[in-house]
């Protein structure tokens, strides 16, 4: 959203350092612009606990994606099964078949079933 289309949205005319705030925190949500500047004018501190917890969520989703790659990469090395079974239920079962052939590995007898299984729908 430009400045221009957020003054036009609410009617307040900000100053370059002004708009750098509200630019800021619009980014780190996932709102419309009609609902952002809504919530800018009703209540900001809703707004300012929506930004909060949007950037907390993408945290945690990349903290939980790169933990999943790492018990990929440890049942790999270990040929731990029990590591296998708690990245696939963090991430699903296509999302570990993916993620095990993009990083070039063999896919165990039991990867080759999940994967029939899988295909087979």
């Amino acid at each position: 959203m430009t400045q221009k289309e957020f003054e036009e949205r609410t009617g307040l005319k900000l100053n370059a350092e002004g708009y750098a705030e509200v630019e800021q925190i619009y980014m780190n949500t996932d709102l419309d612009k009609d609902l952002f500047c809504k919530l800018w004018i009703e209540n900001p501190t809703a707004l300012k606990e929506i930004e909060r917890k949007t950037v907390l969520v993408r945290e945690l989703y990349e903290e939980r994606k790169s933990l999943s790659n790492f018990l990929i990469d440890q049942a790999e090395k270990w040929s731990a099964s029990d590591l296998r079974e708690k990245a696939i239920s963090m991430i699903g079962d296509k999302e570990y078949i993916r993620r095990k052939l993009a990083k070039g590995y063999n896919l165990w007898s039991a990867d080759k079933e999940l994967l029939d299984s899988i295909l087979r729908g």
